[in-house]
């Protein structure tokens, strides 16, 4: 892959260290990791024009975080297993031109806690960036961590393809999470790698529709790179943001 600097995460950086010595400890903010750094990163050619690159340390996992758009109303990208910053293609630049701001990142190692690392990494980058609101969006274990971490991240709303019920010890059946808010799970009728019934698991279908089955066999991210499914997909994804965010897109 082609390897570019991006200056830009500069002005991320300096903003982090604002938030470190000034605001971290609002009352109006998020609870912060107990310790996190940030330093600049090279962006890949494969985010759009503009992104700033970082590497962002949280209770000693390293996260390489991209930043893409603007606005107050964030959106992480969760990838899914191994997955990186690239995965999410064409979806993070179709966020960004809708007027979010997004975040997506490279999976600092295996296991709960680094997991946990690089979602507090990429929800304080968008806050650093100047995001007040967030939704977290997830694909496979990117939708578990999603939806098991959303309270603590205080997300607006999650929206979460083919996620596994439970990962790395995590949690997200409807049943055992706290997070109460707007939730949407796409999952494929006919998905091997995680089955459909297994995703459905995180859905709460008697607290209003939070399910929607797409006629496929993809998984995950593959959702939005099937011809005949991917507009009906992105359609999804863009509504339940907007009613995660009040109603704005």
């Amino acid at each position: 892959m082609h390897i570019v600097v991006n200056r830009s995460s500069a002005v991320l950086v300096g903003a982090l260290a604002l938030v470190a010595t000034g605001l971290a400890g609002c009352a109006d903010q998020a609870p912060q990791p107990t310790s996190s750094s940030m330093a600049a990163a090279k962006a890949p050619s494969c985010l759009p024009k503009g992104a700033q690159a970082v590497d962002v340390d949280v209770d000693g996992y390293s996260t390489p975080v991209a930043v893409v758009g603007g606005g107050t109303k964030g959106v992480v990208l969760a990838p899914q297993n191994h997955g990186d910053w690239c995965q999410w293609g064409d979806e993070i630049g179709h966020l960004a031109d809708e007027g979010y701001r997004v975040a997506t990142f490279t999976w600092a190692d295996d296991g709960p806690d680094a997991g946990k690392a690089s979602m507090r990494a990429a929800a304080q980058s968008l806050r650093t960036a100047g995001a007040t609101e967030l939704a977290l969006v997830g694909a496979s274990k990117g939708g578990t961590y999603a939806v098991a971490m959303a309270d603590e991240l205080d997300a607006k709303g999650v929206v979460v393809l083919s996620p596994p019920a439970t990962f790395d010890g995590l949690s997200a059946r409807s049943a055992a999470v706290t997070y109460t808010g707007p939730l949407l799970v796409l999952a494929s009728r006919d998905d091997t790698d995680v089955p459909r019934d297994e995703s459905y698991q995180v859905a709460r279908p008697d607290d209003g529709p939070s399910f929607l089955e797409i006629p496929l066999a993809a998984h995950g991210v593959a959702m939005l790179a099937d011809p005949g499914h991917a507009e009906h997909v992105t359609f999804a994804i863009d509504d339940e943001l907007t009613r995660s965010f009040g109603g704005q897109g």
